[in-house]
């Protein structure tokens, strides 16, 4: 377009050079009128107003098209949104069971993959397919669709498949916390929340695998989780507080009820965590209680309905060591009633984990069990699990 333009103003400017000229050399034999004269100014200016018409046009589509150019430039493609990661576990444990077998064995204690990708500024989806040693196949362990964007704006909903916002079960150590055997609920839910200056409230619903007895499969469990974070003079801090109408329907819960998922009764439960981190030093507490006690037939602990409740505290130190990250944690866990969960009565541990290379850990664990006394149904013995572990992560 621009050439054209060029072409056409090189056109009237020889135009008005051979007028003038065929003006001048012929003025002596036949000057124009001027009514001729000012019909060749006025058809001269039409031509320089059609030209100028043409520079804005083309001026408009070069604004436009830098514009777009641009707005492309700044929005990612799609596939530039799209995330792949996982995590391999590999261990070498040594067990000594409440009966006194002495175990050895090596596994592949966990195979996970991970998908994630943002095809809008306020959607993220979420896929997690996970293989743990004793499982025959991978299962697809999440599956969400957030749509949130908090930075501009406070509310945001989840859909789709993942652990329920019921308890916080982060540790330095190899081996969850027994807090998460009772507490983690993974459910397919809907969860509308909302989040201002480190505070956040959560709540959800879903229709769990347990129901009332006598009343049909509906969404009728639900939860709710209050939680505030931040960092005050380099110490950071994490608390937070979680309703469950359904503790049944926890992972650990719902694998030991006996009989039917039908129940008499929704027992509730409640969970409480809090964190403090400052120059490498980490220390944890998390509490997970059910708020009664289930039936007999459903859950029972010495002859009666158990109302089981766990408890972990947490301690940690990183520090470099040879140029190496190095984190040694120690733990002191327990429960209450929580025989029929197969969790000791009490736990005390300690690990050891360093990053050999990026993305690549080593972690050496002990764990010291003890079971409930004879006269609550346990064996009253100790057990111990030694436990090295190579994670890695990409």
């Amino acid at each position: 377009m621009s050439s054209k333009i060029q072409r056409t103003a090189l056109f009237l400017t020889a135009a008005s050079i051979l007028t003038l000229s065929s003006v001048h050399v012929h003025a002596a034999e036949q000057a124009p009128s001027r009514e001729e004269l000012l019909s060749m100014l006025k058809q001269q200016q039409r031509q320089l107003d059609e030209l100028q018409a043409m520079l804005k046009q083309t001026q408009k589509q070069a604004e436009t098209a830098t514009a777009k150019a641009t707005e492309a430039a700044a929005k990612p493609a799609f596939l530039d949104t799209v995330q792949i990661g996982g995590t391999l576990e590999f261990e070498a444990t040594e067990t000594e069971d409440f009966t006194d077998a002495d175990t050895s064995d090596l596994s592949l204690a966990k195979a996970e993959l991970t998908f994630s990708a943002k095809p809008h500024e306020y959607v993220t989806t979420n896929i997690v397919a996970l293989y743990e040693d004793g499982s025959n196949n991978i299962a697809l362990d999440e599956a969400t669709i957030e749509i949130a964007n908090t930075e501009a704006f406070p509310l945001y909903t989840t859909v789709g498949k993942w652990a329920m916002p019921f308890g916080n079960y982060d540790t330095a150590m190899s081996t969850d916390p027994l807090t998460k055997n009772l507490g983690e609920t993974k459910e397919n839910a809907i969860l509308v929340g909302a989040t201002h200056n480190g505070f956040s409230i959560e709540a959800f619903a879903f229709n769990g695998d347990t129901q009332k007895s006598g009343e049909g499969n509906n969404i009728d469990q639900y939860g709710l989780n209050l939680a505030v974070e931040g960092e005050e003079d380099g110490l950071l801090y994490n608390m937070a507080a979680s309703y469950l109408n359904n503790i049944a329907d926890s992972d650990g819960v719902n694998d030991a009820l006996t009989g039917a998922t039908a129940l008499k009764d929704y027992v509730g439960g409640i969970s409480l965590y809090g964190s403090l981190s400052l120059n490498g030093v980490s220390a944890s507490v998390g509490y997970v209680k059910a708020t009664d006690s289930f039936q007999t037939g459903e859950l029972a602990f010495n002859g009666q309905g158990a109302q089981p409740v766990t408890w972990n505290t947490e301690i940690s130190y990183t520090m470099d060591i040879l140029g190496k990250e190095t984190t040694f944690a120690a733990t002191y866990q327990g429960t209450d009633e929580a025989l029929a969960l197969s969790l000791p009565e009490t736990r005390l541990g300690g690990a050891v984990t360093v990053g050999i290379y990026d993305q690549t850990s080593l972690t050496l664990e002990y764990l010291a069990d003890e079971d409930y006394s004879v006269a609550e149904g346990g064996t009253g013995k100790d057990g111990h699990t030694t436990t090295a572990k190579l994670a890695v992560e990409f």
